[in-house]
């Protein structure tokens, strides 16, 4: 069995996203003109613009689907969620 079938869709479709977020606004071509304008704006700065925004939300989804696949690996490794506490750290105001 090859190892590429062992990868989850997750790790695809975060990998897809984040190619999305990286690349598109790295191609010229499609921001490359003056019109049409948005609030006194020319295209090419809005646009710009537009990609932080899109970008910081792509990578937030795929940072949640990677996540959500860890926790499901783990705990089908019988490992636990790494987020919770641990049952034997001290709690704040414990001695």
């Amino acid at each position: 069995m090859s190892r590429l079938s062992a990868v989850k869709p997750a790790y695809w479709i975060s990998g897809v996203l984040l190619v999305v977020a990286v690349v598109l606004p790295l191609l010229v071509p499609t921001y490359a003109k003056v019109d049409p304008h948005l609030w006194g704006f020319p295209f090419f700065y809005w646009y710009q613009l537009m990609w932080v925004f899109l970008s910081a939300i792509l990578v937030s989804i795929s940072y949640k689907l990677l996540r959500t696949e860890e926790r499901r690996r783990r705990a089908a490794q019988g490992l636990g969620d790494p987020e919770a506490p641990e049952a034997g750290a001290a709690k704040d105001g414990d001695q």
